[in-house]
């Protein structure tokens, strides 16, 4: 007993046990699963409690003593059995903390435990010391699923961001910012500038030159800042200046009207001759006797003319002085007629009374009014004429010479005649020329029977 008891007083933390217990150790048992925080060792192969007891370093050697099998085994006590026990379940010691640098001395704030522990049953066992970590398990676990949460967010932020944002064309007048508009692979780029050229000159119906230059890039924009490509060119017309490709009317030299296009000159020619045409003629071919002479000119928009004004101006008649020689005959009545004045106007302009008596060879003033387009027409006519009919004479000496008698009646024929009638504002010039004929009835000859007796006639 007073060795068991100082073997009791050298194991520390151990209480002693009243009696020895008795175990049945299995032969063999099953190695336990490794623990994360232990080190692998060589199990201890299980053996007799006497011959491990034996081979103990602390112990002094003593003789091996032969176990008869399935003997009952002498239980030690104290410290061998402890590790007796140990060895036996394959309980190992925590690894060796490797010594540490000296740091300076915090408080702990979980003092360690160096005495061993009763386990589950009869089972010792003295528990590994776990460093604590940082971050707790439970709030890992809460900041993987919101880290996955918030990836998650921000790929959907993406893929949103990038469904508000397309690719668009921006478009530049000379550097200047305009607008985005939707891509169009199918249309060239350039066609946007023509398309507003095209629409400023359809706008004024003249052809336009633009002073800028247009200038498209691909880059990406939002859905609400893009426009459709007909809302931009409306925006480019605006943004354009430009001058207009107009038709200017020269008149003897002088530049007398601005229209914007071809089709209102010759709508403007068209009304000024149309006022001394003849309803009776076709084919009308009409000329100006003065220079005629249409340039196109680059000119801003409030240099055009409206086109009615230019009619009224070019149909209204012009007056100037004109010295006329007096011939033979003429009085002041027959001058006021060839030239469409007045008496009054004649006497006004040189001085003279209505009974002045006017010499052949002097000179007079006469007031001239005409149209300030001499207009030339040259029109078609057609016209029936009568063929005459041919006479065919028989003579009969049997009648008297005064006696005729028709033996076939004829008629006269008619022809179809096209002629050419040449008119100066509306007063015709010349004989009209025949261009063509054609015989629309033939004459029948007539056969007249005529007497050649010269003999008396009787009278009864």
């Amino acid at each position: 007993m007073d060795k068991d008891n100082q073997n009791n007083n050298e194991t520390e933390g151990l209480r002693p046990f009243p009696k020895p217990i008795k175990l049945d150790l299995p032969t063999k048992r099953p190695k336990p699963p490794r623990r994360l925080h232990e080190v692998d060792e060589a199990d201890a192969p299980l053996q007799d409690i006497k011959s491990i007891i034996a081979n103990e370093p602390d112990q002094p050697q003593t003789k091996s003593i032969k176990q008869k099998p399935n003997a009952a085994q002498q239980k030690p006590t104290g410290k061998r059995y402890f590790n007796t026990v140990q060895k036996a379940y394959g309980q190992r010691r925590p690894r060796q903390q490797k010594p540490k640098p000296d740091k300076p001395k915090t408080t702990k704030k979980h003092q360690e435990h160096t005495s061993p522990r009763l386990g589950r049953g009869d089972r010792l066992y003295n528990p590994p010391q776990i460093k604590q970590p940082l971050i707790p398990p439970k709030f890992k676990r809460i900041l993987k699923f919101w880290s996955l949460g918030i990836i998650a967010i921000l790929f959907i932020v993406l893929m949103m961001l990038s469904m508000f944002r397309h690719n668009a064309w921006a478009v530049y007048v000379d550097d200047r910012f305009v607008g985005y508009m939707p891509i169009n692979r199918e249309v060239e780029t350039y066609t946007v500038h023509n398309d507003a050229v095209r629409h400023l000159a359809d706008s004024h119906g003249a052809a336009i030159r633009v002073n800028e230059t247009t200038e498209i890039r691909t880059v990406r924009a939002r859905r609400g800042e893009i426009v459709a490509a007909t809302e931009m060119i409306l925006t480019l017309a605006q943004r354009f200046t430009y001058q207009i490709e107009a038709f200017a009317i020269y008149l003897n030299g002088e530049r007398v009207a601005i229209l914007r296009n071809q089709a209102e000159v010759d709508h403007v020619e068209n009304e000024i001759q149309r006022e001394f045409f003849v309803n009776t003629e076709r084919d009308i071919v009409a000329s100006f006797q003065e220079d005629w002479i249409i340039r196109t000119e680059l000119v801003s928009l409030d240099d055009l003319h409206n086109q009615s004004d230019v009619i009224q101006f070019l149909s209204m008649p012009v007056s100037y002085i004109h010295s006329h020689t007096i011939r033979d005959g003429d009085t002041q009545g027959h001058i006021a007629l060839e030239f469409g004045t007045t008496l009054e106007r004649i006497g006004y302009l040189n001085d003279i009374g209505l009974d002045a008596i006017l010499r052949p060879g002097e000179h007079i003033y006469v007031e001239i009014t005409r149209p300030r387009l001499t207009v030339i027409t040259v029109g078609e006519i057609t016209v029936l004429e009568d063929i005459p009919m041919e006479i065919e004479t028989v003579e009969n000496p049997d009648l008297h010479i005064s006696v005729t008698n028709i033996m076939t009646e004829g008629r006269t024929g008619q022809q179809e005649v096209i002629q050419s009638i040449t008119r100066i504002n509306g007063i015709q010039y010349g004989d009209p020329e025949t261009i063509s004929s054609r015989i629309v009835s033939v004459p029948i000859t007539q056969v007249e029977e005529v007497g050649t007796s010269t003999r008396a006639l009787e009278v009864r």
